[in-house]
């Protein structure tokens, strides 16, 4: 399985999350503004899409990406820089579980939904081809539960090795093997019940 595309995905921009996050850690050191940045550059794209694909709306994806960011600067010097993207990835993660379960997790009638609106650069055609795509895999991976779901987003569209996903998610790697082959059964078994739906419809 490819790698998820974000292209005409909405992502939050870097200036806007680094606005967000605490201003004394600047004060305190210039190191560590410089190196909350450079994380904040480097893994901004790769926390939003495993947000999104946790199954949070794009607003929801925002603020949490940013809590997450917000917790790393407080922990700066508690995290080796070999350890960030699986500290983010943890935070993030346990973050989004806890958005879902709230009383805040809701559904946002949004007037731009970057899920289901082309690019400029595609034909009509190969825009809806994509959104259909982009729509059957959303859909395919809310019938994953929580725990699946995490190992099947990280592992298969993400590309982390096993060992990493089991540091990411504080899990040993056996557990994340076994819960990859149970989830690639969930995801193939979604994915063709919708498509027999989708072709019953049309």
């Amino acid at each position: 399985m490819h790698r998820a595309t974000t292209s005409s995905e909405l992502l939050p921009s870097t200036g806007a999350v680094l606005v967000a996050l605490p201003r004394e850690r600047s004060a305190k050191s210039s190191d560590g503004d410089r190196r909350v940045r450079v994380a904040v550059g480097r893994y901004m794209p790769f926390l939003w899409r495993i947000l999104r694909r946790s199954g949070l709306h794009p607003a929801d994806s925002d603020e949490v990406a940013q809590d997450a960011f917000w917790v790393f600067a407080q922990r700066l010097s508690d995290v080796p820089e070999v350890a960030e993207r699986a500290f983010l990835v943890s935070v993030a993660m346990r973050l989004a579980s806890d958005r879902r379960r709230s009383k805040w997790n809701r559904r946002i009638n949004e007037p731009f939904n970057p899920d289901t609106h082309a690019t400029d650069a595609l034909l009509p055609d190969e825009a809806l081809a994509r959104s259909r795509k982009r729509l059957l895999l959303d859909k395919a991976l809310e019938a994953l539960d929580e725990p699946h779901r995490a190992v099947f987003v990280l592992f298969e569209l993400e590309q982390m090795t096993r060992e990493e996903v089991a540091e990411a998610l504080g899990i040993p790697p056996g557990t994340v093997a076994s819960r990859i082959r149970r989830a690639r059964e969930e995801f193939h078994a979604a994915a063709e019940r919708l498509k027999t739906e989708t072709r019953g419809v049309e």
